[in-house]
């Protein structure tokens, strides 16, 4: 992975979240922190997803911001939970427009 993210340009950490942070923490800064150490451009940035679903705001942030490739963790949770509120990982693999590397 690291030969990949050092080809890039700058990487960003995006946090998609429906309330505001809390103003002492930072959720990501860690991880941007992490890649700065290995010498990697990266930024931190929050994103209110308001009316979207998490997967159309982070496509939608993807699109805006011309990323090349779309890095992210890919979790399950109950059926039912997803029948009711829907799954950001399944919603990006049905509609990704950038490539999508996934961990989980």
């Amino acid at each position: 992975m690291a030969p990949l993210l050092e080809r890039a340009g700058l990487l960003e950490v995006v946090i998609i979240a429906n309330e505001p942070g809390k103003q002492d923490e930072i959720e990501g800064a860690d991880m941007g922190q992490h890649l700065a150490r290995h010498g990697l451009n990266a930024e931190v940035k929050r994103i209110n997803y308001g009316d979207l679903d998490v997967a159309d705001a982070l496509l939608s942030h993807a699109a805006d911001s011309d990323a090349d490739f779309i890095v992210m963790g890919g979790y399950g949770h109950s059926r039912l939970r997803e029948f009711v509120l829907g799954g950001a990982t399944r919603s990006i693999l049905r509609s990704m427009t950038a490539p999508v590397l996934m961990s989980h």
